[in-house]
């Protein structure tokens, strides 16, 4: 079986694609090509894991400026060429789009050339590419049913499973990741994140609060930033006498999710189905140029479950951030959601079998 998936520029999109790809390669003669671009997070984390991706010229629409667009818009005949290229070339059986800037292309090219294929959406509100592909794709895989991504696709092709992330994120050993970090056993840990770049206003806001977090007895922090604002952040931390260690980026990311008490992140679906399985306690920052705001959606979906505030970057202080980093303290943490990760990627998985069995 001979499996496409297209996606990725972030985290959000690409994660999933990388769990559905590896309960594909369980099946015997099995074979995984995952199609990026080589500005996205896949041009160098796939590498990482060991699978195989190639890359086609495709820019950004939404939310880009006019002169951006025309660019995006001249270079998608490129793009559907080059995804028709590398489909007749590598000749799968089924493609899966879950997201990002080549997923659209991709799923297109696999329609034109009359390949069945797989949508899945992984945010509580469909993105501009899923939503344009619904109406063509033989299946649209909904990994946040009930709030109101399927209003965009027929019912019939619908179908709704657990959340889909990376295999073994709710199994970190706390202790192993206080050591492993260099963190201090028994304090509260606050990990911040902007999602798989870091996220610049998250952290200045972190930075400012530092002067306000250091009255607090046994807090520390773990922070991932990116690259371009580790040295400022952890110089802050470090001037405040903040407890904090500062990372441009974390691997471990099942390690950081153990240690954490509260985490302060974007609100992306990776991210959100992430800390629902971990039953971490969170405040959410949505990224307000989210495509269609889909990060807000994203975050409401917790935020109803009693287990998250919602703070709007427009919102955003020092003294605010603050506030409800140090009300969490003392506070349970949420109920784990089940991990259906597994159980979602070989459903999918058995899709991409029934497909190729009835052709």
């Amino acid at each position: 079986m001979k499996v496409v998936i297209a996606g990725g520029g972030t985290g959000g999109h690409l994660y999933p694609g990388i769990a559905i790809a590896r309960e594909v390669l369980k099946e015997r003669d099995s074979d995984v090509l995952f199609i990026g671009t080589e500005q996205g997070i896949e041009a160098k984390e796939l590498p990482r894991e060991g699978l195989p991706v190639r890359f086609i010229t495709v820019g950004k629409l939404k939310g880009m400026s006019l002169g951006y667009i025309m660019k995006t818009m001249v270079t998608l005949p490129l793009s559907l060429m080059q995804s028709m290229s590398l489909l007749r070339e590598k000749r799968p059986d089924v493609v899966i789009g879950v997201g990002g800037y080549s997923s659209g292309p991709v799923a297109l090219a696999a329609w034109v050339v009359r390949i069945p294929f797989l949508i899945v959406e992984p945010n509580s509100y469909a993105g501009l590419a899923n939503r344009n592909l619904g109406r063509l794709a033989s299946k649209v895989i909904l990994c946040f049913p009930g709030t109101g991504a399927e209003r965009f696709f027929p019912a019939k092709k619908t179908k709704k499973v657990g959340p889909l992330v990376r295999k073994g994120i709710d199994e970190g050993n706390r202790e192993k990741a206080f050591k492993d970090f260099g963190l201090l056993p028994g304090s509260f840990t606050v990990f911040v994140m902007g999602g798989s770049g870091g996220a610049h206003a998250i952290n200045m806001a972190m930075k400012d609060a530092a002067g306000i977090l250091n009255k607090i007895e046994n807090l520390q922090i773990l922070h991932q930033t990116g690259e371009k604002d580790v040295a400022d952040v952890a110089a802050r931390y470090r001037d405040a006498g903040v407890k904090a260690v500062v990372l441009p980026y974390i691997h471990d990311m099942a390690g950081a999710y153990a240690a954490a008490d509260l985490v302060v992140s974007r609100a992306g679906a990776t991210t959100v189905a992430e800390l629902a399985v971990c039953g971490k306690r969170a405040v959410l920052i949505p990224f307000p140029f989210a495509a269609d705001n889909h990060q807000e959606y994203n975050a409401r979906t917790l935020a109803e479950r009693g287990t998250a505030v919602v703070l709007a970057q427009r919102d955003l202080t020092a003294e605010t951030l603050a506030r409800l980093i140090v009300q969490s303290i003392g506070q349970e943490a949420p109920l784990r959601t089940a991990n259906m990760a597994n159980t979602a990627a070989e459903e999918i998985a058995r899709m991409c079998k029934d497909y190729v069995q009835a052709n």
